[in-house]
Order: structure tokens, then C-alpha cells, then sequence
């Protein structure tokens, strides 16, 4: 669902089709990414949580990640603290230096 969470964040930048479909190839072959089936467990977790149907594609995500022991980048705040809530970790935006490093 993540994957899917990328190319609707293209849509919303109004990035050429081109372009998103090199993003996500490069995103599929890179040796860092990680692609995990959704179990039924998944869903029941995110059915469970939610409390209005936007919520839905988020919460499954959170559950994989708390499945498999893996962080997430959001820029959800309402999605970083139920992943705080629910004991998963997530990837914090780095700040630069006085460098810009």
C-alpha cells in the first residue's frame, strides 16, 4: 500500500506519468526497498482502528511495519503518533546543519 501511497503523492504534485513510472522502477529495484504482502491480520488491524474510511490505507501500512519490525516515513502527524501509540518506529526528518549537509 505504500507503493500505491507513492504514486497517489505524484498525482498530488502533478508529476508527469514519465516521471513517476521511473520513480517507481527505481524504487522497486533498489536493494533498500522492502515490498510485503498484506495479510488478513493487516486488514483486521487497520478495520479495527479506524474510525473513518480515509484512515484505512494508513493503518494497513502501520500494520506491516509493526508485523515485519520495520520504520515508515509520513508526513502524517496523526499517523506518526498512532504508530507511537502502537510501538512502531518510524524515520524522523533529518535536519541540516549549519553546512546544509
Amino acid at each position: 500500500m505504500a507503493l500505491h501511497e507513492f504514486l497517489w503523492f505524484f498525482k498530488g504534485r502533478d508529476l508527469p506519468l514519465s516521471q513517476a513510472r521511473t520513480k517507481v522502477g527505481e524504487y522497486l529495484t533498489n536493494e533498500k526497498s522492502t515490498l510485503a504482502p498484506c495479510t488478513t491480520d493487516d486488514i483486521r488491524f487497520a478495520t479495527r482502528l479506524m474510525k473513518k474510511y480515509h484512515e484505512y490505507n494508513d493503518l494497513v501500512i502501520l500494520s506491516v511495519a509493526k508485523r515485519m519490525g520495520l520504520r515508515f516515513f509520513s508526513f502524517d502527524a496523526a499517523l506518526k503518533k498512532l504508530a507511537a501509540k502502537n510501538s512502531v518506529d518510524i524515520f524522523e526528518k533529518r535536519s541540516l546543519d549549519k553546512h546544509g549537509e
